[in-house]
């Protein structure tokens, strides 16, 4: 449980990292429902609790660089994050899972990179300066 809070809500074990929350729902000792919240996002979606595994092994540094929503470029492309989601695990990943995002890049057009290879695209800070003003003369 790699730096993940772990907390109890009645019958439900809470899990959370880096604004990522998974719900495990249970019946007595038996898990019966897990859910998931994303960086981002305000809605719970169904997590198949064979998945559990692979989000808690997630790259924490990975996990904690996007929320979906945020703007990013990858390589010479600029799109947003619609989703996402930790790669499962096969014999070639170390213990950490890498975490990929699903970019929409406009008029149809997804991708998933890996989230490391992605970098986010910062609004500037006074948005409302980076627009020309007109100022009466006086």
């Amino acid at each position: 449980m790699a730096h993940w809070q772990v907390s109890q809500d009645g019958q439900a074990l809470i899990m959370s990292r880096a604004d990522w929350t998974i719900r495990v729902e249970f019946n007595g000792s038996v898990p019966t429902k897990a859910l998931i919240c994303k960086p981002g996002s305000p809605e719970w979606r169904h997590l198949d609790r064979r998945a559990i595994t692979t989000h808690v092994r997630g790259h924490r540094d990975q996990m904690s660089m996007f929320r979906i929503g945020d703007r990013v470029k990858v390589g010479t492309r600029c799109g947003t994050v619609a989703d996402i989601f930790v790669e499962t695990p096969t014999a070639l990943t170390s213990r950490a899972c890498p975490v990929r995002l699903v970019v929409d890049y406009g008029e149809g057009d997804h991708g998933t990179p890996y989230a490391a290879s992605a970098l986010r695209l910062r609004e500037p800070r006074y948005a409302e300066l980076a627009r020309p003003v007109f100022i009466p003369p006086q």
